[in-house]
């Protein structure tokens, strides 16, 4: 098993890729801690890692803000003495417009969702890991931050943040035997994105079809094994990438 006793921090697991993670971290003898809005949010996944025999705790919490971000860090290492791995797997619903007619709700939620959040956990997780002296940091974020997409600048603009935030954070701390990476995703099966309203219309699945190269979506665990890679010793060497997964659109 490639993550036998690391201590990994998942947000948000019921949404997006959290299900998917918990599945395949557990798999790979990860000790969990398991995020969510609420505690029982999170119950699900703590099931599932149960079932795996894997040590778990379930936190809930509001990671838009920074004092609680802190606070979930800071209890992951006190119930376990260390974090070895952090998962940054926020999501957002995707809400398009033109550009001029996107609220100001609309542009904050998303940055509150898909950049804040993300940068208050990845800083939090970093107080720890320079102390210990190694650690991994996963964050998932978007391919359409790679391309643009039209009508959608308050998402791309945010994602888009994240992996520049990746690329400079995984530059800075790679000296500390810290590696932080990004998967840049689309096209994925999960409960956020591409979920079942498309993928049990055949209309609605050979419409996004006609965007993607590869020809069909991935399964939301191809997705996560790369995060299994990614938080393994076996990637050590990379810092600072943010990884395209999208099936050849971008």
């Amino acid at each position: 098993m490639k993550l036998t006793g690391k201590v990994t921090l998942i947000t948000n697991v019921s949404e997006y890729m959290g299900p998917a993670c918990t599945e395949e971290f557990a798999k790979e003898g990860a000790v969990l801690a398991l995020h969510d809005r609420t505690e029982a949010r999170a119950q699900a996944a703590y099931e599932v890692t149960l079932a795996y025999g894997r040590e778990a705790m379930v936190l809930g919490g509001d990671l838009t803000r920074p004092a609680e971000a802190s606070r979930v860090v800071r209890a992951v290492v006190e119930r376990f003495g260390r974090l070895d791995v952090l998962v940054n797997n926020s999501s957002h619903p995707p809400v398009g417009s033109p550009v001029e007619e996107t609220s100001d709700e609309t542009w904050r939620s998303m940055v509150a969702r898909l950049l804040d959040e993300p940068f208050y956990c990845l800083r939090a997780a970093l107080r720890a890991m320079k102390r210990q002296g190694h650690g991994k940091i996963i964050n998932f974020t978007s391919a359409v931050a790679i391309l643009g997409l039209p009508n959608y600048a308050a998402y791309s603009a945010a994602r888009a943040g994240t992996n520049g935030l990746t690329r400079a954070v995984g530059r800075e701390v790679a000296r500390f035997g810290i590696q932080v990476n990004a998967i840049a995703q689309n096209f994925v099966e999960n409960p956020t994105y591409f979920g079942p309203e498309i993928v049990s219309s055949p209309d609605k699945l050979a419409r996004v079809l006609k965007h993607v190269p590869a020809g069909r979506l991935a399964r939301s665990e191809e997705s996560a094994r790369l995060a299994v890679y990614l938080a393994s010793d076996e990637a050590d060497f990379f810092c600072g990438q943010v990884i395209p997964f999208a099936g050849g659109w971008a």
